[in-house]
């Protein structure tokens, strides 16, 4: 059921006049609303129950795929981000289908972006498109492709959505037991264990061509392409004004990975190029990710605020003495990282130096960090909490929750 609500209440939880409430699931304390405005959106299940919700900075898409596998489960898997919202359907815990609400996902860009049909055939099928028809129906009656070459094709769409999913470092993940069935049910032929490995892989090799496109020598050139439509050419449009890519992707609206995606399908059409310009002057960190640096720097100043207190007790040889071995044990499950680098004299680390080394890390980067750092973060804390000569070490703590949060 809907749920009604007065205008001041409509206020105060920040809804529109035309959206409208109901409930997802309800606990002793808690509520959870879904959010309908009447547009079209992936639906979620109705019939079946919501038994896990998570967000993707603390479990990632491969860990929930590993334990949904793992544990053979059946039921709908959706993933919202700002914009972007994607489903995966399960069946004893192997992806069955998958669902995009992204132009970079539908079924002709994905064909082309793999090889299977030409630019000449996409530009051919999508005026023809346009005028209605669904897309793999059409590529059939123009003798592109036969219908099974479809049915192959839908079940590259899929994996391909269920790829994507693994590069995404911030998102909402929500899965409802139970047996759902998607209006089309085209099974894959990988099985979701090496779809896992295959995603990882994939997602390296976006992550490190996005970090290219963030490199603020990197000029995107449009050319003239009279056959784009939607995302595409808003993007194309965009770039005669802002030809650096992060600032297309949010003049545009388009999260990161999508932009990069389109970005490789717009130079498949021959409609962008992609141009990397050397600036006098300042000189420029190769591949500058300034959420990256800003990720890095937060950490060691954390560490370094728990650390002073424990300073001024104990000396900063004494506190470099008692990180050390415990630095040494975080650099062995984190070399790429911390592998041989030194600690200053009051145990603290170059930032500068280990954002330089966080760039160099394929995948999510950030990650990365946020696990290496925060184990040194996480026992600077304990010392301080627990060491013997320093009074009321929590109220110490509480002066630095606020750098805590930006974590």
């Amino acid at each position: 059921m809907d749920l009604e609500f007065s205008h001041e209440q409509r206020a105060i939880l920040g809804l529109s006049a035309h959206e409208r409430l109901r409930v997802l699931a309800r606990n002793p304390r808690t509520l959870l609303l879904e959010r309908r405005d009447g547009g079209e959106h992936l639906a979620y299940p109705w019939d079946r129950a919501l038994v896990l919700q998570a967000e993707v900075r603390a479990f990632s898409f491969a860990d929930l795929l590993e334990l949904i596998h793992a544990s053979s489960k059946s039921g709908f898997l959706s993933f919202e981000s700002g914009e972007v919202a994607k489903c995966v359907y399960f069946e004893k815990g192997e992806v069955v289908f998958a669902a995009s609400n992204q132009s970079v996902d539908r079924l002709g860009d994905t064909l082309l972006r793999l090889g299977v049909i030409s630019p000449e055939q996409f530009h051919e099928v999508r005026r023809s498109h346009l005028r209605g028809g669904p897309f793999g129906r059409l590529l059939v009656e123009r003798g592109f492709l036969q219908a099974r070459d479809v049915w192959h094709g839908v079940k590259l769409q899929v994996e391909e959505i269920v790829r994507s999913l693994f590069s995404y470092a911030a998102g909402t993940l929500m899965f409802w037991e139970g047996e759902v069935r998607p209006d089309n049910v085209v099974r894959l032929a990988l099985p979701s264990g090496r779809l896992i490995d295959e995603g990882l892989r994939r997602r390296d090799e976006l992550l490190r061509f996005l970090a290219q496109l963030e490199d603020e020598r990197v000029r995107l050139t449009p050319l003239p392409n009279a056959m784009l439509e939607g995302a595409e050419q808003r993007f194309h449009e965009m770039l005669h004004d802002a030809p650096h890519f992060a600032e297309a992707c949010h003049r545009t609206g388009m999260d990161p990975l999508s932009g990069a995606r389109t970005v490789q399908l717009l130079r498949l059409l021959g409609a962008l190029r992609v141009e990397r310009i050397e600036l006098e002057g300042a000189a420029l960190r190769p591949s500058a990710d300034d959420a990256l640096c800003a990720c890095v720097e937060r950490h060691v100043k954390l560490m370094a605020e728990l650390a002073a207190p424990i300073v001024a007790v104990d000396g900063p040889a004494v506190v470099r003495a008692r990180l050390l071995p415990v630095a040494q044990e975080v650099a062995a499950r984190h070399p790429a990282l911390l592998a041989e680098v030194e600690l200053g004299p009051a145990g603290e680390l170059d930032p500068t130096l280990l954002a330089e080394r966080a760039r160099r890390i394929p995948g999510d980067r950030e990650r990365a960090v946020r696990l290496a750092l925060g184990e040194l973060v996480s026992y600077l804390e304990f010392d301080l909490l627990n060491h013997p000569r320093i009074d009321e070490p929590e109220s110490f703590l509480e002066t630095l929750e606020s750098l805590r949060a930006h974590l």
